[in-house]
């Protein structure tokens, strides 16, 4: 399918269907942002992962969202072994029912077990289950996947980029169809993330920027942003086991960083990963998300 990227973003304002619960959530960076007036005529959009709400694959995390005052949840895609399927329909119904019902949206879909081995290496099973959890991902009303892989599971040489381009051409195919992201985040840095993504060719496959990872993998946030503005589709937040506002053990400013995605042009989510420094919920999360909203801002 044939995607212009500039019309493919700009339907990225978020979007619930009564009747099917489908959900645009998607917000790569657009080439003609302004980085002057304008700003907050657009909404920041603010989720947070299930897995720091308290347990992953949880429908009653979608309320407790709406209670902290996000506006988005990312959601788990759990598979047998991890004892819950989200393929189950009653279950994608559920998850469509609490977001309509609290207005939370599913901002996106995380595959977090791609089953043994390395999977884009020598297991099929991984390229299996993101076909799957890309349907998984529609049904529930939202159209972007976390994909992270990491270290041993990342490609290490040119055999391992060949297989892994030609496995992610198969999945862009199913992506496309659903008009589903499937978005990378892994330890390589923008070059290699570049590589796939120019090889492959789709709009459908793109990169989740996770700023405290990039640079704990030893790479550079303020280097690699700029190189993969274009196919951004969500961010990451947090600070390990501190506040937002609190030591940054990496070294970089959280205020640099929302100053150089806003000159960018992302206009995508916010996804919090934080901790709760103090084992309150609601209140180091409300504590966050304000220092978010001080600091972050979306281009006009």
């Amino acid at each position: 399918m044939a995607v212009n990227r500039r019309g493919f973003m700009a339907g990225a304002a978020a979007i619930a269907a009564a009747g099917a619960g489908k959900i645009v959530a998607q917000g790569s960076a657009s080439k003609d942002s302004d980085s002057g007036a304008g700003h907050d005529r657009r909404p920041l959009r603010i989720g947070m992962t299930d897995w720091n709400l308290g347990e992953r694959g949880v429908v009653e995390k979608v309320e407790l969202a709406r209670r902290i005052g996000l506006d988005g949840i990312q959601v788990s895609v759990l598979f047998p072994e991890d004892g819950l399927h989200l393929r189950c329909p009653k279950l994608q119904g559920q998850y469509r029912k609490a977001a309509l019902d609290n207005g939370v949206q599913i901002c996106s879909l995380a595959i977090g077990n791609l089953g043994p081995g390395s999977p884009f290496k020598s297991e099929p099973v991984g390229a299996l289950r993101i076909n799957d959890a890309i349907e998984v991902a529609a049904n529930i009303g939202t159209n972007n996947i976390l994909l992270p892989f990491f270290r041993e599971r990342a490609p290490k040489d040119d055999t391992d980029f060949k297989r892994m381009i030609e496995m992610f051409k198969e999945i862009a195919r199913t992506a496309e169809r659903y008009q589903v992201v499937v978005a990378m985040e892994s330890s390589m840095n923008a070059g290699d993330h570049l590589r796939i993504i120019d090889a492959v060719g789709s709009e459908y496959i793109g990169v989740y920027m996770d700023i405290w990872n990039c640079s704990y993998y030893g790479n550079d946030p303020m280097v690699d942003v700029p190189l993969l503005k274009d196919h951004i589709h969500q961010v990451h937040v947090k600070n390990r086991d501190q506040y937002m506002d609190g030591p940054n053990e990496q070294g970089f400013k959280w205020p640099e960083v929302a100053e150089l995605l806003y000159k960018v042009g992302y206009k995508g989510w916010y996804v919090l990963e934080t901790s709760l420094p103090k084992d309150d919920m609601i209140g180091d999360t409300r504590h966050n998300i304000e220092y978010v909203r001080k600091h972050f801002r979306m281009p006009a």
